[in-house]
């Protein structure tokens, strides 16, 4: 008897790349390092139950109906690679690299968003890491070989759709290194549809390849913990793919070297930033959880798969406790409706190229209860908050957010 082939699990291991075209799978760029992940295709029946002369009361026939499929997934929070996740579910972006020092200059015309090149009072030599702009729609774009003798012309070698938002004239153009700062907020222009991943489930027991990708992945929720005395800064979600099928090539684990970070190192600010007199010392554990609305649309195209997941609005709310208070600060935050900013900042203390910064921004945090908790040695709150949408969580597509999530690493703009 010859000895079966099996696969282990614990050499499973999940691949994830953004999409061109929402549902189109593409092979793996990233390795993203979870412990759950558990996908399930779900195809719908279709019972023949017509009547036959028989006595059945249920199906002469299933015929399957369209296709999906769920996946639910989690794990530590690693720097490097949740900007792939916050792209997905928020999908806004402005990004800021650090000054190399030399080099800045200016734009010499306005710069309309999608335009592959621009015009700079001064030349940019090719292979420029270069920001252009500040603030909300700052970009981090690839120069190419320049032209012209003054004003200069800048091709943009990265990304290849050109630049993401509109500059006027005489924006600052600064050549940057990392590390780089990550800002996500709500998308809000273009039918607010932000980027959809393929993610790889390599398993090993997939005929030639040993994985399966999951293309059009969107992601439904995303929740944000952390416990200071037991926990890494961790997180979980869910969302909704068009039905798996065998991966075009057979991926390979390529693990990040940087680590999660400990629940302990997280700071929490309410009434401002997490320094200084807003710093709370009291909260002993929290979560951020960010809710989007999906809905996968099915049209009479001879497919089973969805025309598109769409996605609808997005909904933020939180829970924070504190342990050892010594006075009703908890308790008041609900009673007089004062709706504080409430910050969160999880680092690892390093600087740097070796920096990794998670930062979460509610502007308004809506306290909605506070309960006494008195199961401890000592007096505590448990509370949990609402956000309101505002124009300061807002990014450079406009309108308003609930939320904005800032990380500082050292990957390059385009990777997420």
């Amino acid at each position: 008897m010859s000895t079966p082939i099996t696969y282990a699990s614990t050499q499973q291991f999940v691949g994830i790349a953004a999409e061109a075209v929402q549902g189109t799978a593409v092979a793996m760029t990233a390795t993203q390092l979870l412990t759950t992940f558990t996908p399930g295709d779900t195809p719908s029946w279709l019972k023949d139950q017509s009547w036959r002369g028989s006595m059945g009361t249920d199906a002469f026939a299933h015929i399957q109906g369209t296709k999906i499929a769920g996946i639910s997934l989690g794990g530590p929070v690693y720097g490097d690679t949740l900007g792939f996740w916050l792209r997905n579910i928020l999908g806004d972006v402005s990004v800021v690299g650090t000054p190399t020092g030399s080099g800045a200059t200016t734009l010499a015309a306005s710069a309309a968003a999608g335009a592959t090149s621009f015009q700079a009072t001064a030349t940019i030599p090719n292979g420029t890491l270069l920001q252009v702009g500040t603030g909300a729609t700052a970009e981090v774009v690839t120069t190419g070989t320049p032209t012209g003798s003054g004003p200069f012309v800048i091709p943009i070698t990265t990304p290849t759709g050109g630049l993401l938002y509109a500059h006027a004239s005489s924006q600052a153009l600064t050549p940057v290194t990392g590390p780089y700062t990550y800002a996500w907020s709500l998308l809000n222009s273009n039918g607010g549809q932000p980027a959809s991943h393929t993610l790889t489930h390599k398993l090993g027991t997939t005929a030639t390849v040993g994985a399966r990708s999951y293309p059009g992945f969107c992601m439904s929720q995303m929740n944000f913990t952390f416990n200071a005395e037991s926990e890494l800064f961790s997180w979980t979600g869910q969302g909704t793919s068009y039905p798996s099928a065998p991966a075009s090539v057979a991926p390979t684990a390529n693990p990040t070297g940087i680590l999660p970070i400990a629940s302990w190192q997280t700071k929490v600010g309410i009434g401002g930033p997490a320094s200084g007199g807003t710093l709370v010392n009291t909260v002993t554990d929290g979560e951020i959880d960010i809710t989007r609305e999906l809905l996968p649309i099915f049209t009479a195209t001879g497919s089973q798969l969805p025309y598109i997941i769409q996605r609808g609005g997005v909904a933020v709310t939180g829970k924070l406790n504190f342990g050892a208070v010594s006075d009703e600060s908890a308790l008041l935050y609900m009673l007089n409706n004062t709706k504080p900013q409430v910050q969160i900042v999880c680092s690892n203390g390093l600087s740097g190229a070796n920096l990794i910064s998670i930062q979460i921004d509610i502007q308004v945090a809506a306290f909605t209860a506070a309960t006494p908790d008195t199961s401890k040695a000592a007096v505590g709150y448990q509370d949990s908050f609402e956000t309101d949408f505002n124009t300061t969580n807002a990014g450079g597509s406009g309108g308003m957010s609930p939320i904005k999530v800032s990380v500082t690493c050292n990957v390059p703009p385009g990777s997420f």
